[in-house]
Order: C-alpha cells, then structure tokens, then sequence
C-alpha cells in the first residue's frame, strides 16, 4: 500500500468510525488542551504542559540564563557580568502556539503524520537570543577606565652634589575593541555555561624615562640670601626650611606651594620660635623666618624663567633682599606658587651653610648662551614713617625702662623689572610685580611700675 493510500484510508475509517468512539459529542467535559509528549522549545520540555505552564517553563529558563556570568581578566584584576546586566533574553514567537495545536489541528492527515513524526524522534522549536551590545561594551569601557594602571616616570635627586636616577616604571590599559571583540564571539555562540576572557591589555609608556631625565642636569636658575645676623633659632627655620623643599621634583604643568612642603609650622615639624611680621609688627612666632626660604627661592625661580603663579610682597621691607624681590607666606592667607612651564622635569636643591640658604633649580637648558637676564627693581614712591612711637607699656618696669624693640621703616611702592640681553644688547624689558610696603613708626616699650 502506498503512503498516499494509506491516508486515505485513515481519513476514511475516522469519518466512519470516531464519531461513535465519543461519549459526548458536544464535548461538555473537555479539559484543558495540553502539549504533546516529546515537544521541546530550545532545551525546556514542555510535554503534558498548559499554555500557562509552558509559559511558566520558559521563563524559568530564560531567568536561570540570565543568572549565569562570565568573567573578564584584566591584568591582575577580575571583573564578573552577569547576563542579565546584558538585557538577555529571547525573541518573542509563536512556539507554544504551534505546540498546543501539534498533533490536534488542521485535517485528519496532517494530525496523524505530526503524531508520527513525534513518536519517531522529539519535536524541537529552537530560540533566537539577544543581548545588549551597547551596555556591554559601557560595562567594558568602564572596567578599562577602572583598572587601567598609570606608568610611573623616572624620577631623579641630589645626594652629596651628584644626581641618582630612579628608573621608570610601565603602565598598562586595556584595549577595548579587540576586548569587547572577543567577548562578543563568545556570547553569539554561547554553550550556556560560564566562561572566561581574557582582556587584551597593552603597555603604556611613561611621559619620561631615566635617559630623558639625564639631560635635566643644567642649573637654569640659582640664588642665594644671608642671615648672618640672625638668632641660632631663625636660622634652625631656614635650615629646616631648605630641608623639606630639598629635591622636589616638578613635571611640565606640575604647580609647587610653598606651603603644601613647609606646613605646619609646628615644633614636631622642626620649627623654632622666632621673629615674624603680624600686623606691622615683629612677633615670636614658631616657624619665622619661613619667608626667607620663599624669598630666596622666588627668585631662583625668576632666573630660571618658570610661571609665576601666586606671589605676595611683604607688608614691611626685609634686609636680606632688594624691594620687590622678596616672597611672603603666611598660613592661610599668602603663598608663592610656581608652575614648570617647561617641556621637561625640574628639580629644586636646598641647603644651608655658613649662614647662607641657597635655591638650585635643575632641567634641561634649551636657552641660547648669547641671551642673558637679569632683574631691575624701580621706586615708584616712598613714605616716610609716622613721627608717633607705639609705645607698649610694661608693668613689671620701672618708669624709667625705655627700650626700642623696632625701628622705624619707611614705606615705599616699588616694580620688578626683567631685563632680557642677547650679545650684550637689551632686546625686551618685561613687568614682574608691583609691591608695598608700609610705612611703620617705631616700637617702644616703657616700664610703668610704680615705685
């Protein structure tokens, strides 16, 4: 018998024969349809199940899916994505649809050979899954952001009048296009077990190496200032001063505060208790004499020809500079501040001796030997001091106790200029600063005891 023949023949028997095999033919207690056995969406067997129920199954499944992670190695670090953080899931269909119907719709032939081809072997729908591109590679770009390691430049001081170089140090990131490449192949073929990548990660060179910095080895700007006349204290300050800038080093763009190497001004620190300006007068105060320090190096700064950021002039004039060439600090309200405005690194040398404090800084000379510098200060004004004393009165003195504890100090308005030579000739006059000083009376102090 053909195939042909024998459906014909099973379609003519059911007109004849099913009719009477029905208890009701209204189908009063029909139950609820359910899948036939051997059906399958994806890897979930539905078989026996409702609409509802295989409904149920598979987002169970997808849910179990979006569960599961993989991780990414980067470097020495670790990064775990889930697959839900990816939005996963599948495409909408008509699988339970066609499953409910399998084997109950359409002629009596078709039912019968869908019945049979299931007997034969199980009845697959597959799933087409999908996942977010765009939060994956977000998730990606922000985990090379996280974990990219900066290099680390060559860095270089002085040690008894020689250089040593500390070598540079490698940096890594991690390349995300071949990354989020890699990734991507693994999950468009995805076996729904866990897996891990390993992130293509790259070096990063340093800005500057040992031998780059070998060549930051000219003074571009000294000088010094004396303080032979000051206490065994003031001049500890400007030792232990020295001491706390000696061998900073400043990269291009790199901004130095005075304040950020000399605070705070406390015995722990190594400060003493000596003289200082405070509201016109000469005060004990621990640190004095921390404006020498910025004084001397405010001016190897303007030799070396770096950006002067923040400067302020003192309110009284010091002896141990010209007008206009000194650099006051105060905790909290005056800085000297300078920026390398160079191509390359500098270092700045400090030290002490002999009642000197003397500023190096150190880079890469790139200026021409026949162009020199030097600096110009101009009184613009001058005032004299008030002709009335401040007169402190001690009671622990006799009437007749008189001393001066400050001299009288003229005030004066004065410019900074810089004058720049080339074979001798004056080719530009630059404005550095106007500064003012006040005027100040002299401080005395009588006894006032009485007899």
């Amino acid at each position: 018998m053909s195939k042909l023949t024998k459906y014909i023949f099973i379609f003519l028997t059911s007109i004849f024969f099913i009719p009477f095999c029905r208890p009701d033919s209204a189908y009063a207690s029909k139950k609820e349809d359910t899948i036939a056995k051997g059906v399958f969406i994806d890897t979930v067997d539905i078989s026996g199940m409702t609409v509802q129920e295989a409904q149920s199954a598979l987002k169970e499944h997808i849910e179990e899916l979006r569960s599961k992670s993989f991780a990414v190695l980067i470097g020495d670090s670790t990064i775990v994505i889930t697959m839900g953080e990816l939005d996963y899931t599948y495409e909408p269909n008509n699988h339970i649809k066609h499953a409910i119907g399998l084997g109950k719709s359409g002629n009596l032939i078709k039912r019968y050979k869908d019945n049979k081809d299931i007997e034969h072997g199980k009845k697959v729908y597959p799933l087409t899954y999908s996942y977010n591109e765009d939060k994956l590679r977000q998730l990606i770009e922000k985990a090379a952001e996280k974990y990219k390691i900066q290099p680390k430049n060559a860095s270089f001081t002085r040690k008894n009048g020689k250089f040593e170089f500390t070598d540079h140090e490698l940096g890594s990131r991690m390349d995300v296009e071949p990354t989020f490449f890699a990734i991507k192949e693994k999950l468009d073929n995805w076996n729904r077990k866990d897996f891990v990548v390993h992130a293509f990660m790259v070096d990063v060179d340093p800005q500057f190496t040992k031998e780059s910095l070998e060549k930051c080895t000219s003074i571009l700007g000294e000088f010094t200032t004396e303080y032979k006349s000051s206490s065994e204290d003031r001049a500890a300050n400007l030792a232990n001063g020295a001491r706390l800038i000696n061998n900073a080093v400043l990269y291009p763009g790199d901004v130095f505060s005075s304040l950020d190497f000399l605070l705070p001004f406390s015995i722990e620190n190594g400060y003493y208790m000596a003289g200082s300006y405070n509201a016109g007068r000469i005060e004990q105060t621990i640190g004095g004499g921390a404006c020498q320090v910025t004084t001397t190096l405010y001016n190897a700064v303007l030799f070396a020809e770096l950006e002067i950021v923040e400067r302020s002039a003192h309110s009284m004039t010091v002896s141990y500079v010209d007008l206009a060439y000194d650099a006051a600090v105060a905790e909290g309200s005056k800085n000297f501040r300078f920026k390398n405005n160079l191509d390359m690194p500098i270092l700045i040398e400090a030290f002490s001796e002999d009642r000197k404090i003397t500023f190096r800084i150190w880079g890469h000379e790139t200026r021409d030997e026949n162009r020199t510098i030097k600096f110009e200060n101009k009184v613009i004004s001058e005032t004299a001091p008030p002709s009335t004393e401040k007169v402190t009165k001690d009671p622990t003195k006799p009437t007749s106790y008189r001393k001066v504890t400050q001299s009288a100090k003229r005030g004066y308005v004065a410019e900074l200029y810089k004058v720049v030579y080339v074979d001798g000739v004056e080719v530009s006059r630059e404005f550095i600063n106007k500064s003012v000083y006040k005027a100040e009376p002299a401080h005395v102090t009588i006894g006032s005891k009485k007899d």
